[in-house]
C-alpha cells in the first residue's frame, strides 16, 4: 500500500492510503535516560557542507535492501507542525513532538543551531505489494560548536523520555482516518537516543498498522535526526544515522 510521508499519515490524510511500517516492538520496556555525548577535536563543519552530508538515493537503498528510491522533497528549513490541524480541534503533545517528525523547529528552539537542511525519499513497492513503501526523513542540523550539539542531545535525552510508553488517539472524522498512535520506550545507546513510534490507521472496516524508527545522534557540531519507515523498521534509523555520522567524520 501506497505511503505519504509519516506527519502527512499522523495528519489524517483525507484518503487512508498507508501507514509507516510495522514494528517489532510490543509492549513497553525500560527507557534508558542517560546522556552520552561525543567529543571533536576536528574543526565544526561548515554550512555549505551540510547538504552533502545527506545520504543519496542510491545509498538508501542499501541500507533498506531495495531499487529504486527517490527523493520526494528537501529542505533547508525546519518545519513547524506543532499547529497542525487534526479533526475535533485534537491537539498532537507537545512533549512528543520530537516523535512526530526529524528537525521539527520548536524541538530545536533556543538551541542555538543556526542552519539545517533535510530530505524526505520513498523506495515504491510494486502495486500489487501489501506492505508500506519504506520511506526516510533525514536531517543534519548545524550548530556554532560541538559543545552546544552536544548541549541539544543532553537536553534531548531528558526530553524524549516524557513521551516514552505513551498512548493517544487522534480522532477522526468523515474525510480523515482516527489515528491511534503508541511511542515506544526511548533507549540511549552508542550516543544514539532511539523510539518506535507506531500507527494504527482506521476507517470504517480498513484497519492499517505501521511503525517509523526515530534516531537521533551528534557528530561534531552536527546534530543528525532521522526517521525510518517500513514494513518492519528494526535498526534502519540507526544505520542511516551512523552512515551519516560517518560523513561528518571525514569533513
Amino acid at each position: 500500500m501506497r505511503q505519504p510521508t509519516t506527519a502527512v499519515v499522523v495528519a489524517a490524510v483525507a484518503v487512508l492510503v498507508g501507514a509507516c511500517g510495522g514494528s517489532n516492538q510490543s509492549g513497553p520496556a525500560s527507557s534508558s535516560t542517560s546522556a552520552t555525548t561525543t567529543t571533536s577535536t576536528r574543526p565544526p563543519v561548515a554550512q555549505p557542507a551540510l547538504a552533502g552530508l545527506l545520504l543519496t538515493t542510491a545509498e538508501i537503498d542499501g541500507v533498506l535492501g531495495v531499487t529504486g528510491t527517490s527523493t520526494k522533497s528537501k529542505a533547508d528549513k525546519l518545519p513547524d507542525d506543532s499547529t497542525k490541524p487534526f479533526a475535533q480541534g485534537w491537539k498532537w503533545p507537545a512533549d512528543c513532538l520530537f516523535a512526530f517528525d526529524p528537525g521539527e523547529a520548536p524541538v530545536y528552539a533556543n538551541s542555538g543551531y543556526t542552519a539545517a537542511n533535510g530530505e524526505d525519499d520513498v523506495a515504491s513497492l510494486p502495486p500489487s505489494s501489501n506492505d508500506i513503501d519504506p520511506e526516510v526523513t533525514q536531517v543534519v542540523v548545524l550548530f556554532p560548536s560541538a559543545d552546544q550539539a552536544n548541549a541539544f542531545f543532553s537536553t534531548s535525552a531528558q526530553a524524549w523520555p516524557a513521551c516514552a510508553n505513551r498512548q493517544f488517539t487522534a480522532p477522526g472524522d468523515a474525510d480523515n482516518p482516527e489515528v491511534a498512535v503508541k511511542i515506544g520506550p526511548v533507549n540511549n545507546a552508542n550516543s544514539t537516543l532511539t523510539t518506535v513510534m507506531t500507527l494504527t490507521l482506521s476507517n470504517g472496516s480498513t484497519t492499517i498498522t505501521g511503525a517509523c524508527q526515530r534516531a537521533l545522534t551528534v557528530r561534531n557540531n552536527v546534530a543528525i535526526d532521522v526517521s525510518a519507515c517500513r514494513n518492519d523498521p528494526g535498526d534502519v534509523g540507526v544505520k542511516i544515522a551512523n552512515q551519516i555520522a560517518g560523513k561528518v567524520d571525514k569533513q
